[in-house]
């Protein structure tokens, strides 16, 4: 049979995966995975999805601030902890055991040290590099003032404490 007779198969574009690398892959990842998974909680998926959505972009950002030269380094240290904190698997709430809302106390501190931390000098620069959807001040104050009822009294106490240890000083709504 002649090269030019053969059939090739075809594979619909529909069951074709695009293969990305780096960030952007693990940005889709935990999203596709946050979301799989809040689907499948119906209600209570819908009461978290908000706060457990913005954290594929969080991830980003402080990946992005810490590569960033312009971050004074005062900022890039507690950014650097808080990106180390919400990539390691061990935590307050580890995913290994809570799977997608082990993210919850990721994000939290996460919003806490970024809202620590925007200044005049770093506030231009995160903005910049925000992919998230709505403007990056208000999901912060949003995720930080609902901390507590996000990670109940307890959790949000102790993360606060390992917070205060390191510089970052949360003040609490009254």
């Amino acid at each position: 049979m002649a090269a030019d007779d053969r059939e090739i198969e075809r594979v619909p574009v529909e069951e074709v995966e695009l293969v990305s690398t780096g960030l952007l892959s693990s940005y889709d990842r935990l999203r596709r995975r946050i979301v799989e998974a809040l689907d499948r909680r119906g209600r209570l998926g819908r009461t978290l999805s908000e706060p457990l959505l913005l954290a594929p972009d969080l991830l980003v950002l402080l990946a992005r601030l810490c590569m960033d030269r312009d971050v004074s380094p005062a900022s890039r240290k507690l950014i650097v902890g808080a990106l180390v904190y919400f990539v390691t698997p061990i935590d307050m709430l580890p995913e290994a055991l809570l799977g997608v809302g082990g993210f919850l106390d990721d994000v939290v501190l996460a919003s806490l040290v970024l809202s620590h931390s925007l200044n005049a000098e770093l506030e231009p620069l995160a903005v910049k590099h925000w992919s998230g959807n709505q403007d990056l001040r208000i999901a912060l104050a949003d995720v930080s003032g609902a901390a507590a009822t996000l990670l109940g009294v307890n959790l949000y106490g102790r993360l606060k404490s390992f917070l205060a240890r390191r510089g970052v000083h949360v003040e609490d709504d009254a």
